[in-house]
């Protein structure tokens, strides 16, 4: 079976718009969004219209369940807080009733998809490194899991003594003796140094996972983060990757 696996859109219409045209030309069986659909970015109602429609399925994120009033904000910075109450006030019910609906994690086909970490899903870690992955890898039984939350990409793969090592990579190979978290970067704010949206081809057939990136002209979507009053940094981030 093939997914497309993606998370982070944070309302970024025109990283999407583009994702779907790069798509459309990949055979796939399954889309897959691991959340946090809206927040940052100033088109949250067109986003979650698209999630809602097109994809298979979809995991809830930290700040879908914000807009929602469903976690705390109080760890947020200056910034997400200030999204997040702008995102409260357009976001339509039939949107904010979906949100709603969105489970914390999934296990599918061998697959654990989560959001944050197997390891806590409700409490937002991150998987940036594989200091600490013990326990992430202890919180799940599949041999594969997919994660978002960081914006980062990065690939953990335990060996059957123990050992853990991370990397990061275009291709990766899976070993069917070795279980993996893989996390799939950001579609809708990259924070890796690198501007270009990414996702995730996998194919578990052929046991592949590749990770894949698109260029996509942000300036828009810098554009309208400042007209719609929302704060500066917000848009001049995606010009950085940071």
């Amino acid at each position: 079976m093939r997914y497309i696996v993606f998370s982070d859109l944070h309302s970024n219409l025109e990283a999407l718009n583009q994702f779907e045209k790069e798509i459309s030309s990949i055979p796939y069986d399954r889309l897959v969004c691991l959340g946090d659909i809206v927040g940052y970015g100033a088109d949250p109602n067109f986003c979650v219209d698209w999630v809602r429609n097109n994809v298979d399925f979809t995991l809830a994120g930290n700040h879908d369940l914000a807009v929602i009033k469903k976690t705390d904000i109080a760890y947020f910075n200056d910034y997400a807080i200030e999204a997040c109450k702008w995102t409260q006030k357009i976001l339509t019910a039939e949107n904010r009733t979906f949100l709603e609906t969105l489970p914390m994690d999934k296990e599918e086909n061998g697959v654990y998809w989560v959001h944050a970490s197997p390891y806590q899903p409700a409490r937002w870690h991150y998987v940036v490194s594989k200091k600490d992955a013990e326990k992430h890898f202890r919180s799940f039984d599949a041999p594969v899991c997919f994660v978002g939350h960081s914006h980062k990409p990065i690939i953990l793969e335990q060996k059957p003594e123990g050992e853990i090592n991370d990397y990061v990579a275009d291709l990766w190979n899976i070993e069917p003796e070795n279980r993996y978290i893989f996390n799939d970067g950001s579609l809708g704010q990259p924070r890796d140094g690198n501007t270009r949206p990414m996702y995730i081809l996998y194919d578990s057939d052929e046991r592949t996972v590749e990770f894949k990136r698109f260029d996509y002209d942000f300036t828009e979507t810098q554009n309208k983060i400042i007209e719609n009053g929302l704060p500066d940094y917000l848009a001049d981030r995606l010009s950085r990757g940071k």
